[in-house]
């Protein structure tokens, strides 16, 4: 018998009759909401009091700025109150490039406010403002001011504020291409998971010919569209993700067929193809509205405490680098401050040492061994003493000179070797699905505006560690008294000697040049003696405040080294949460997508917003899970119960359920595996797959598609 070739339907087309047969009837449905309301709120306030604690080991380290303010923490509460809502209308955002046509597209898709739509001019809506759609009293639209305007960084915050909100973003785009700007605010987007419809709307007048063209020719009017479609999808692919739909829409066309009171223009409003959009939103809010109002409050609580985790992460890394900064600063100044301070000793010793060696023969001028023998001493002793101060604070004097000159220069060297900035992609764990994707899509983690309000804890220290006022402080201040006791220093030693020797001899002037000489040679030496361990007991204070300043900026660094354990152990709590957080939500869409039995068989759930949800089910509720793929809002793909060594093998069960093709192992350990996949999948997304299934599992997972295989 000759058989005959088919495609294989996908496993989501599958007969949904065919369900029950196979794993039976579905149990009662449990109501989601109550659940995760609770759940939500239990979140949020278990990760705030997270929060405050890392805040306060913060505050026990004296002399570090936090950029957290008082604001901040108000901004944190605003949040935690303005997410809880989870009875609004689905909500769906317009966003896009100033000019592009958001307000027309507002009025054609409400019937109304057609005073916002613009009139050329940039930045001609500067507000967020909210209208009903006409289609259904359960959708809410709202007018975003566009981003990429001169000058907008303002209207970007108001827009990027508003689509946090969202259960759906319309990405209105006009025919001109994507500037950085806009790009920007549409992979940021993306990297927070909102899900996306892009609209490109048709900016061709009405004037002249133009209407006829759009009612006659519409293929001409709206074609042409493929670049800037694949530029859309290029900017959403960094993002590791990709639209809804997209669709074709003359949004001023639409709006003039409804500008004649209460007669429409049937034609027109036809050929604008609005109704092609609105269908399109039908659609989502009749499968999706409560899936997306329930992940838009658990997202509006989960991306704060993302933020949060990525700031702590940040922070412990830049403390504990500035920490092993400042040892390896300390380290270099304090060999370069001992080498001076003995280099100053020696040559204050030699100097001593000359200038009493000069007195060794004062002996041989002597011409007058009578009663002014004695006062020659005197003078011969005078004078010694003021060359030895002299002598002494010349060299404490350039002493404090080469103590602040090196520290100046090790200051300037050290400046200039700044240390390595934490980079997102070395991050491992849970919290490098997001982290990850920001650095993909060329975003910074901590600078992304309104999105990290009341997250960012603080990552740096003002100046050099140990600088201001550390070793540097207290060392030139050593040097400045010892410096101003130099003439003491000098005085002490040679006036003991002229009491002791030339006041106690009697009969010293009867004596000759050899028996001077005999006296002369041993008091210099006793003297020489004294002025060196003056100089030494002077130096000893430098350095033991060298060694105790030293001391106190290495217990500087292990302070910031301990304050970056616990900001570790602060983010793995948080990381923890968020996974409690991503089953509890996973459970409730499989409860609102009418699917009890997976939701009672999950035993995880990993989420990486926008992309994927990665599911642990049993093992009958996988087969389930996998044969009749359940539509909850967001891709699931579901993996077997784990057993112990066979975790990175297990990664297998997911790529399969991440994309309609083959997937198989090429190398699978205890530890790691990599998967090939036999489709064309954008590196960005296979990374953010590879990275959701490395936190999920614990396991370090790798995907490939065959054209990266072969590439490489």
């Amino acid at each position: 018998m000759r058989m005959i070739e088919c495609d294989v339907p996908s496993r989501h087309e599958w007969l949904p009759s065919a369900l029950p047969v196979l794993f039976g009837e579905e149990p009662p449905l449990s109501d989601p909401w109550p659940a995760i309301r609770d759940f939500v709120a239990a979140f949020a306030a278990r990760a705030g009091a997270i929060r405050e604690q890392a805040l306060h080991d913060e505050a026990e380290l004296d002399g570090i700025d936090s950029a957290l303010s008082s604001g901040d923490r108000e901004s944190w509460v605003a949040w935690e109150e303005a997410t809880l809502d989870f009875d609004a209308p689905m909500r769906v955002v317009l966003m896009g490039r100033t000019m592009a046509g958001k307000s027309s597209l507002l009025s054609a898709l409400s019937g109304s406010h057609f005073d916002r739509i613009g009139d050329g001019r940039q930045r001609f809506s500067r507000d967020v403002f909210a209208a009903t759609s006409t289609a259904s009293g359960r959708i809410e639209f709202v007018d975003t001011p566009g981003v990429g305007a001169h000058d907008g960084a303002e209207d970007f915050e108001l827009a990027f504020s508003a689509a946090l909100h969202a259960d759906l973003i319309l990405w209105v785009a006009s025919s001109d291409s994507i500037q950085e700007e806009t790009a920007r605010a549409l992979r940021l987007i993306g990297v927070r998971g909102k899900p996306i419809i892009v609209v490109l709307n048709c900016l061709q007048s009405l004037e002249g010919i133009g209407r006829m063209n759009l009612l006659r020719f519409p293929e001409r009017v709206f074609g042409n569209r493929e670049g800037l479609v694949e530029e859309i999808r290029r900017n959403m692919s960094a993002a590791a993700v990709a639209p809804l739909d997209v669709v074709h829409v003359h949004a001023l066309a639409a709006t003039e067929a409804l500008a004649h009171g209460g007669e429409i223009d049937t034609e027109l409003h036809s050929s604008s193809r609005i109704d092609d959009l609105v269908d399109v939103l039908n659609r989502e809010y009749a499968t999706h509205s409560e899936s997306r109002r329930a992940l838009r409050v658990v997202d509006g609580q989960r991306r704060q405490v993302e933020c949060l985790m990525l700031s702590l992460a940040e922070g412990s890394t830049t403390r504990r680098m500035q920490a092993e900064h400042a040892r390896k600063l300390n380290e270099d100044i304090h060999v370069r401050l001992t080498r001076i301070v003995r280099a100053a000793g020696e040559s204050m010793v030699a100097d001593i040492a000359i200038m009493l060696g000069r007195r060794r023969d004062w002996h041989l001028s002597v011409k007058d061994f009578g009663e002014s023998l004695q006062q020659a001493w005197k003078e011969e002793l005078d004078a010694l003493r003021g060359e030895l101060n002299e002598a002494l604070e010349t060299r404490f004097s350039q002493l404090r000179v080469d103590v602040e000159s090196a520290f100046a220069a090790t200051d300037a060297e050290w400046a200039s070797i700044s240390p390595d900035r934490f980079t997102l992609r070395d991050l491992t764990g849970f919290e490098s699905v997001l982290g990850n994707r920001l650095a993909r899509a060329g975003i910074a983690a901590i600078s992304v505006g309104g999105a990290l309000a009341g997250a960012k804890l603080g990552a740096v220290i003002g100046s050099t560690l140990g600088l201001a006022t550390g070793p540097g402080a207290i060392v030139t201040t050593i040097v400045g008294s010892i410096v101003g006791a130099g003439i003491g220093m000098a005085m002490k030693p040679v006036k003991g000697l002229i009491d002791s020797w030339v006041l106690g001899q009697d009969g010293v002037l009867r004596k000759r040049r050899d028996e001077v000489a005999k006296q002369v040679g041993p008091i210099l030496d006793d003297l020489l003696g004294e002025c060196e361990r003056a100089v030494e007991e002077r130096l000893g204070v430098l350095h033991t405040s060298l060694t105790t300043a030293r001391g106190q900026s290495d217990d500087r660094a292990a302070a910031l080294d301990r304050l970056a354990d616990r900001w570790l152990q602060h983010g793995a709590a948080l990381g923890a949460l968020i996974r409690e957080l991503d089953k509890e939500t996973t459970a409730a869409l499989l409860r609102i997508a009418g699917r009890e039995r997976l939701a009672r068989s999950l035993r995880m759930a990993t989420r990486a917003p926008g992309v994927c949800i990665l599911a642990e089910f049993e093992d009958a509720a996988f087969s389930e899970a996998w044969l009749y793929p359940p539509d909850v809002g967001e891709k699931l793909a579901g993996g077997r119960a784990r057993s112990a060594g066979e975790e990175a093998a297990g990664a297998l069960s997911y790529a399969c359920g991440l994309v309609e093709a083959p997937a198989h192992l090429l190398r699978a350990d205890s530890g790691a595996a990599t998967i090939c996949v036999d489709a064309d999948i954008p590196l960005e997304i296979s990374e953010t797959w590879s990275d959701a299934l490395t936190s999920h599992i614990s396991k370090h997972i790798r995907i490939d598609s065959t054209r990266r295989t072969s590439e490489s």
